[in-house]
């Protein structure tokens, strides 16, 4: 479910972490989403004001990115691309969305 091997790099998952080890961006076809979630960790930045559609744009093209957390419950609404996700850390917020790569 969480492996993708070549010579870019390779999503692992880890006592309930994804995590993905690359040296370059890569794009993802396939996204798991999570309504009324929210990750606290792992963040690699925030960037405010875009879309849900710029947002996941941003992980495709941010080296190690797994995921977004987006959060439009404020203004202006809040992108956090992700580099780990740990499913032990998990919190329930009904202002956000949660897109994961799988």
């Amino acid at each position: 479910m969480y492996t993708e091997f070549n010579t870019l790099g390779r999503l692992i998952s880890n006592n309930n972490t994804i995590t993905f080890g690359s040296q370059v961006p890569r794009s993802c076809a396939n996204w798991i989403f999570e309504n009324n979630t929210t990750y606290p960790n792992g963040d690699i930045a925030e960037l405010d004001g875009l879309t849900l559609t710029e947002c996941r744009q941003w992980c495709n093209l941010t080296v190690n990115c797994v995921g977004i957390s987006y959060v439009f419950g404020y203004s202006p609404v809040e992108c956090w691309i992700k580099e780990t996700i740990d499913f032990a850390d998990v919190s329930n917020d009904p202002a956000k969305l949660v897109y994961r790569c799988y």
